[in-house]
Parts: C-alpha cells; structure tokens; sequence
C-alpha cells in the first residue's frame, strides 16, 4: 500500500512540475541593453514598463513577457545639464520564446530625442513557443 501512495505522490508531483514549465515556455525577454554596440549614438535604456506594469526596480534584469502586442515605455540617456533622460513609447509585436535588445537611437551625442528601437533579437533557448 505504501508503494502505490508513494508512486501516485511522485506521479503527482511530476504532473504539477510539467504544467508549472509549460505555463512559461513560450514567455519572450526584453532588456534595455544594447547587443550590437557599434553603430554610432545608440545607448542602452531604462524598461520603464511594459503594458502599464512597471519594471523600474529591477533595472538590469530581463522583463519576461508573453507573446502579442506590447505597448514598451523606456528611457534613454539624459545628456550634459539633465539629470534623467527622456521617456519614449515602443508599439512592439512580440514573437513567442524570443529575446529583445532595445535602444536609443539619436542623431547625435548631444541630442536629448531619440527614436526607440529594437537592437538585436535571437531565440530563447530552451524555449518552446506554443
């Protein structure tokens, strides 16, 4: 009796960690670190928030996001006599089980505008898009 108990908690306990992975497989990752750093006036950014959740407090950290439409708030860096940088919004259609690098692109070092745009993307690995 002990052995079927024991073999049906472990079966159990299998079921729930395969429904906990599923549940994040197909999830994508935004991060305001630039992949390609060669092109000129481009600049890492701030994810403020992603679809009104916000993500201020975990500046250097990946923001985990479910596939679809994104509406992205960043922002860039603040240039010589500012102490922030200005704030942009990013309408980005996000692919399942893919990583984006966001940046600024400005005209020039001394510009406060910037255009928000994607960097670099790749596949997640280990991901399974759904």
């Amino acid at each position: 009796m002990n052995m079927r108990v024991l073999s049906l908690v472990a079966a159990a306990a299998a079921a729930l960690f395969a429904s906990g992975c599923a549940s994040t497989t197909s999830l994508s990752q935004l991060t305001g670190q630039r992949w390609l750093k060669a092109e000129l006036n481009t600049y890492d950014v701030l994810i403020i928030s992603v679809d009104g959740k916000h993500y201020i407090e975990r500046p250097m950290a990946p923001v985990l996001v479910d596939p679809g439409p994104r509406t992205i708030v960043v922002q860039g860096p603040p240039v010589a006599g500012f102490s922030r940088g200005e704030q942009r919004t990013l309408k980005l259609d996000v692919k399942p089980c893919t990583r984006y690098w966001l940046e600024a692109k400005k005209s020039s070092a001394l510009a406060q505008d910037f255009e928000p745009r994607v960097n670099h993307t790749e596949a997640v690995a280990g991901c399974a898009a759904k």
